[in-house]
């Protein structure tokens, strides 16, 4: 399936959700859209700490919010997902 095709059949990004929307879509993507990871052995984007979801601790707070409502519009994980992408996350401040 090309890029356009997802789009048109899975929709783009939910804008209801502020800060949350890219992982909402990819959830929608891959689970829905039954898309396959492949893995790349290169860096292709190095992103930088300090984003818009981790500016604060408020900011944080809706983060984990939009989080749990996207998982819970696709169908995938809980809170237990929840709780591990965001300690999985730690290890990027030291």
């Amino acid at each position: 399936m090309q890029t356009g095709e997802l789009i048109e059949q899975w929709g783009g990004y939910d804008t209801s959700l502020r800060i949350a929307a890219d992982y909402d879509a990819m959830l929608r993507y891959l689970h829905k859209g039954q898309i396959q990871l492949a893995y790349i052995p290169r860096v292709l984007v190095k992103m930088r700490v300090g984003g818009e979801s981790n500016k604060s601790l408020k900011k944080i707070m809706q983060k984990s919010r939009e989080d749990m409502t996207a998982l819970r519009n696709n169908g995938v994980g809980g809170f237990g997902t929840l709780v591990f992408k965001n300690l999985s996350k730690v290890k990027q401040f030291f």
